[in-house]
């Protein structure tokens, strides 16, 4: 069976994006050395991603090329009508929870949850995420859109591994207890 993956990054303080919903402390960070951090790796375990709307939006609103060309992208949003501009992408009609279920059980390579904190609020709740890969980016923000918006009901993972770069950003690899 396919594996629900949550792969994003927060600031230090549990911030997934500024409370105007950008992400540009993100790109702050020094990276002289252009480590992707393990990204093109974990990229080539999925073969699906699935996000919300304001998500969508916002990768749109980066002015660059679609970045999960070679995904099928599956959108959760209450708009039923809406219309995707990128290629390989459907909306989820319906009850989101059986439609994620029916793709972990079809053929392929593993699941990316995108984001943000509304949809992984979901997905937790629903115990659907398998593996949080969570990378902690040494930046306070103050304020912002968290990871774990409240409330949330009770989850157990397990820590699998901890990576450090020279970047300072530490990776935390969680599976499901």
């Amino acid at each position: 069976m396919k594996k629900l993956k949550l792969y994003i990054a927060m600031s230090l303080d549990g911030y997934i994006a500024k409370p105007d919903g950008s992400v540009d402390w993100l790109e702050a960070l020094p990276n002289p050395n252009q480590i992707d951090h393990g990204y093109s790796a974990f990229y080539d375990t999925i073969d699906t991603v699935i996000m919300g709307r304001k998500t969508y939006d916002h990768i749109l609103g980066f002015d660059v090329p679609w970045p999960y060309e070679k995904c099928a992208t599956y959108l959760a949003t209450r708009e039923s009508t809406f219309n995707p501009v990128t290629p390989k992408t459907t909306v989820i009609q319906g009850e989101v929870g059986a439609a994620t279920q029916s793709l972990k059980e079809g053929e392929g390579k593993d699941i990316w949850l995108v984001g943000g904190g509304k949809l992984v609020s979901y997905y937790l709740d629903a115990q659907m995420v398998d593996e949080m890969l969570i990378f902690v980016i040494p930046t306070i923000i103050g304020a912002g859109i968290p990871l774990f918006p409240s409330p949330l009901q009770e989850n157990s993972f397990r820590l699998q591994t901890v990576e450090q770069y020279e970047t300072g950003i530490a990776l935390l690899h969680y599976v499901k207890a």
